[in-house]
């Protein structure tokens, strides 16, 4: 690990002391408070959020590191992230008082490495190589999946931040599990040999699909036998601009814990142009078996999760929180999740915040038609996909504002 400069650390501990000053008002506390009675389903008030990283480059501007040393950089970019939603966004976000360490835990689908393609002008698109052009003639290629979990590496990290700041903001390890079947398929073959294949060679893609929850379960019982289970019951997120609050989990009463006292993560918005019929032929089953031991689970990007409820993500026996994107009929879904344990996770369309023009009119009638259709719900609102702001900083403020205020209006 890099060591850090005597004046890298006196920076770096003052970040801290005015974080944690934060962190401990009462504003924070109650919007914790808030947070566990949603995820615990103890309250029908909504949080809302805004998801940052998409547009953070325009927020760059507005500040230089004062670090000198890599290492004790990454530690300032996160205070500085916090910092500036708390400035300029200020939604119900909690402003953090532990600093969160993932355990670096994963698998490389197949064992194949994926090339992208990137431009200079480019922030964030890119053109993928796929490798399989005809699952029939290359499945040979598909492999056991390598898999990894390095807690030694996480816990020098750990303690490495401690030893910088953990007398004021303390680090902690966490293991975050997910499962994305539908986007390691695409990052091999693209979407249209993954369609076609389904009708082509459907044996061969299920044995495909079967090989990679296998190496999922793999890799889960390698992170319980190594001890690489900690908790994400905090201020940690846990995909798509949620946060894993909760006083239900662990389950356990103490280490070693088990992926049974984790939320984990699942999406497939890249069988989006598939039938409901083979989702649930082709993909349901396999996410089920390789995430039904996770505590609960947070199911759902972009793709439209009223084409697919009835018969397969209902079924999923500990789902917490589900994805009402754009693309999603949000009264189907509403009626659906209407007097369940479930969070109705809404997704605005982003354009709204990213155009030209903030149309706070429009805006304001595409809130309303989701808290009239998420009425009686546990309503979560994360604001994503945003790109830009338009240089206009205290947009995604007025956002939050708008929201609250037709909150107190129709819910």
């Amino acid at each position: 690990m890099e060591k850090i400069t005597p004046k890298d650390r006196g920076i770096l501990r003052e970040y801290a002391k005015r974080q944690l000053e934060i962190a401990e008002s009462d504003e924070m506390k109650k919007k914790e408070a808030l947070w566990y009675a949603h995820n615990d389903f103890k309250t029908r008030e909504p949080v809302v959020t805004l998801e940052r990283w998409t547009f953070d480059g325009e927020f760059s501007l507005l500040y230089e590191l004062k670090c000198e040393t890599e290492a004790a950089r990454g530690i300032e970019r996160w205070f500085l992230g916090n910092m500036i939603n708390y400035e300029y966004i200020h939604d119900d976000t909690v402003m953090p008082s532990v600093f969160p360490i993932r355990v670096n835990a994963g698998m490389q689908p197949f064992g194949i490495q994926i090339e992208a393609e990137r431009t200079v002008s480019e922030t964030h698109a890119y053109k993928l190589r796929y490798p399989i052009r005809d699952l029939e003639a290359n499945f040979d290629m598909l492999k056991p999946s390598p898999i990894w979990c390095e807690k030694e590496k996480s816990a020098e990290y750990r303690d490495f931040v401690n030893e910088t700041i953990g007398d004021i903001i303390p680090a902690r390890l966490a293991f975050c599990p997910d499962v994305r079947h539908a986007y390691n398929v695409y990052c091999l073959m693209g979407l249209e040999v993954m369609m076609t294949s389904m009708y082509d060679c459907p044996e061969l893609f299920h044995e495909m699909m079967r090989m990679q929850t296998e190496d999922c379960l793999r890799l889960w019982e390698l992170v319980e036998r190594e001890g690489c289970v900690f908790p994400n019951n905090f201020n940690l997120g846990i995909g798509q601009g949620t946060y894993a609050f909760t006083d239900e989990l662990p389950v356990s009463k103490g280490e070693p814990y088990a992926l049974g006292d984790v939320w984990g993560y699942l999406d497939s918005q890249e069988t989006s142009e598939i039938s409901p019929a083979m989702y649930n032929e082709f993909f349901f089953p396999y996410y089920k078996k390789a995430s039904e031991r996770f505590g609960r689970i947070n199911y759902g990007c972009c793709e439209s999760v009223s084409e697919i409820w009835d018969d397969s993500v209902s079924k999923f026996d500990n789902l917490a929180k589900v994805s009402v994107s754009p693309w999603c009929d949000e009264e189907i879904i509403g009626g659906k999740l209407r007097g369940r344990n479930i969070i109705y996770h809404r997704k605005p369309h982003p354009n709204y915040l990213s155009g030209e023009r903030f149309d706070e009119k429009e805006f304001g009638d595409h809130i309303e038609k989701t808290l009239r259709a998420a009425k009686g719900c546990f309503l979560e609102i994360s604001y994503r996909d945003v790109y830009t702001l338009r240089g206009d900083f205290y947009r995604a403020k007025k956002a939050y504002i708008i929201i609250q205020d037709l909150i107190g209006k129709y819910w």
